[in-house]
C-alpha cells in the first residue's frame, strides 16, 4: 500500500471544515485514506475482486460515496480526541506569544523615560 503525500488544499478545507488544525488535518487525511484502503481491500476479498485493481476500486468508490466520508469522520473524530503532542521550545514560544493578550506584546514607547519633564518658557 503507498500512500502519497496530502493535497495543501484538502489539509486547508479540513481544517477550515471540522475546526482543527492544519496538522490534525493532515494527520486526518492520512488516516482516512488508510482506512478507506483497508475498507476497500476488505470489500474486494469478499466480493472476490483483486484489491490492486484500481478501476474496480474508483467504481466501488462512486457507488459507495459515504464510505469516503465516513473514513474521513472517523479519523478527524479520533485525531481530534487525541492529546495534543508535547511542543517543542520554539514552537512552545511562538505558542505563548500567540496566546498573550496584545497589550502585553507591544513594548514600551522609547519615547517615555523615568526623567521629569522639563518646560521651556
Amino acid at each position: 500500500m503507498h500512500i502519497s503525500m496530502t493535497d495543501p488544499i484538502s489539509v486547508l478545507a479540513v481544517s477550515r471544515n471540522y475546526a482543527i488544525s492544519e496538522i490534525q488535518a493532515e494527520v486526518a487525511l492520512t488516516w482516512a485514506a488508510v482506512a478507506m484502503t483497508l475498507e476497500w481491500e476488505g470489500f474486494a476479498l469478499q466480493a472476490g475482486l483483486d484489491p490492486a485493481d484500481g478501476e474496480a476500486m474508483s467504481r466501488w468508490n462512486q457507488q459507495f460515496p459515504h464510505v469516503r466520508t465516513d473514513c474521513l469522520d472517523g479519523a478527524v473524530a479520533e485525531v481530534a480526541a487525541a492529546p495534543a503532542p508535547p511542543l517543542d521550545p520554539v514552537e512552545q514560544l511562538l505558542h505563548d506569544v500567540r496566546s498573550m493578550p496584545v497589550c502585553r506584546r507591544r513594548p514600551k514607547s522609547p519615547f517615555k523615560t523615568n526623567r521629569p519633564r522639563i518646560r521651556i518658557h
